[in-house]
């Protein structure tokens, strides 16, 4: 979402791959495993679950029962012949929360690198299920927390283990979608034992976001219509059905109620700015995912891709709310129609993509990852979809109409609003709402400083860019990455498609380095 401002390892011996020197652990050793290690780690093995616990097994890594201590999450198989494998930390078998690690399979079968988080120390959590309140009673209690009107999707409550000062604590983690009386993405983390809240947030922040037909800025876009016959009329309906993503534009007619109604016109010339923007936008965001990296839609399996605009009155914001787009009109000062940006779109949607993938949690580090990974496709997508205007800017197109040259956010330039540029800038902000989570939106101008470093330098340039960032988040980047672990996810990837002694990889490490992550 957009917003202005709203362990060491012990070796006890090693293994010599390839000139690579992997750390090997002696099973009772209180160390944890490499957090990212790489180079020929295996002989050749099954590219599934069955080839993983051999890896861990023969290697004699910490993780010395992976059969019950981790759970296949998902597989996935990348252009390249790769096999990259998601795993779970399960303690008795309960989810650790944040806790996933992958294993990476080349074509051979043969395991090049591995990564994430895993704690030994969770083995120690106390667990007894008999005391537990239940899912039902956790579930009432995150709904006594919140006012809605009604549910955009069913909760869910799940069961994980959740690191508090060094100690885990068994806790429900309740989910709950709404959008009225004021939007809601809330995750509640409800004790287990005794039903106490340890943790909430709220993944909406309140601040700011397109057939034939004029745009929020007077440019004529040609849209795909889908017609139908409506009590003996015909009407040319904003539902795209020639990709492989239904994708079809709502308004809530300044109401709070979603997905409202479908926009339609009873020519085909689409009357509604906001919607024609919205509309011809979340297309080019299809085809960006598709074309780029074959990505068939948000969850790349194909869902349909809903925007609702006219959301409220005077809304300056737009969000993804787990289900769907949603758009406010601006109120003509702070912001016009926010659907009326390509780049805020492609933000707003990207959260989508990093939800089925990373799945970034949204605080401190890995919640400005979020947010700066939106950024970074925000602007890929403009490159992609508006060449002739493509800069650094973020929502430049909608913010302070009356303010030339504006905008939320300068990739190229973060301090400029006011956003660190550098690690020893680094804003320390209370997790809480009105703290920004720990500044997701602040400290994202470190990694935006880093990707226009990398994009920008003459060897890599935004096409291998992107290529190298889809590639991290899909296959490295886990639930709890840092600053510190998409740099090292981003140089795997350069490294994957690339090679490892190419300009690319030097390019990504001088970048990180100048934002003074290392």
């Amino acid at each position: 979402m957009l917003s202005k401002k709203l362990v060491s390892l012990v070796v006890v011996s090693s293994l010599l791959f390839s000139g690579f020197v992997f750390p090997v652990h002696a099973k009772g050793n209180e160390s944890n495993p490499p957090g990212f290690e790489k180079g020929k780690l295996s002989k050749q093995l099954s590219k599934d679950m069955k080839g993983v616990h051999q890896f861990f097994k023969e290697n004699n890594i910490i993780i010395e029962d992976s059969v019950n201590q981790l759970a296949e999450l998902k597989s996935s198989d990348d252009s390249l012949g790769f096999k990259h494998i998601k795993t779970q930390q399960m303690v008795k078998g309960i989810p650790v929360y944040g806790n996933e690690y992958i294993i990476h399979f080349n074509q051979n079968g043969e395991v090049y690198a591995i990564n994430g988080k895993y704690d030994v120390n969770a083995k120690d959590a106390k667990i007894n299920k008999g005391n537990f309140i239940g899912e039902t009673k956790a579930l009432e209690i995150a709904k006594a927390q919140v006012t809605f009107d009604e549910l955009e999707a069913p909760p869910t409550t799940k069961l994980y283990l959740y690191n508090i000062n060094d100690e885990y604590v068994p806790v429900y983690l309740v989910s709950l979608s709404f959008l009225s009386p004021t939007p809601g993405y809330w995750n509640f983390f409800v004790n287990a034992e005794d039903g106490t809240i340890i943790k909430q947030v709220n993944k909406i922040s309140n601040v700011a976001t397109t057939g034939t037909g004029l745009g929020v800025l007077g440019d004529t876009k040609t849209l795909n219509l889908n017609t139908a016959t409506v009590k003996g009329k015909t009407q040319y309906q904003l539902v795209d059905t020639t990709k492989g993503a239904l994708i079809t534009t709502f308004t809530a007619a300044n109401g709070t109620r979603t997905p409202g109604t479908t926009v339609f016109s009873t020519t085909n010339t689409i009357n509604d700015k906001a919607a024609v923007d919205a509309h011809a936008y979340a297309g080019v965001v299809y085809d960006y995912y598709k074309s780029k990296f074959n990505r068939n839609s948000l969850d790349g399996l194909g869902m349909g891709i809903k925007s609702t605009v006219h959301y409220s009155r005077s809304y300056v914001n737009a969000f993804w709310n787990g289900t769907q787009m949603i758009y406010g009109d601006g109120d003509g000062v702070q912001a016009v129609a926010l659907s009326g940006a390509l780049d805020v779109v492609g933000h707003e949607m990207t959260h989508a993509v990093d939800e089925n993938e990373a799945n970034l949690i949204y605080e401190f580090q890995s919640g400005a990852l979020n947010e700066s990974l939106s950024d970074t496709f925000g602007a890929f997508i403009e490159c992609y979809g508006q060449a002739s205007k493509f800069d650094w800017l973020m929502g430049e197109d909608i913010w302070t109409p009356n303010i030339a040259g504006d905008a939320l956010r300068d990739m190229s330039n973060p301090a400029k609003y006011g956003d660190p540029d550098n690690m020893s800038k680094f804003v320390v902000s209370p997790n809480t709402q009105a703290g920004d989570w720990g500044g997701v939106h602040t400290n994202s101008g470190i990694p935006n400083k880093a990707c226009y470093l990398i994009a920008s330098n003459p060897n890599v340039g935004i096409n291998k860019a992107e290529q190298i960032y889809y590639r991290a988040l899909a296959n490295y980047l886990i639930s709890a990455s840092n600053f510190h672990d998409a740099r090292v996810a981003l140089v795997q990837s350069a490294t994957d498609l690339y090679g490892a002694s190419g300009s690319e990889v030097a390019a990504i490490n001088a970048a990180w380095d100048a934002v003074g992550v290392n």
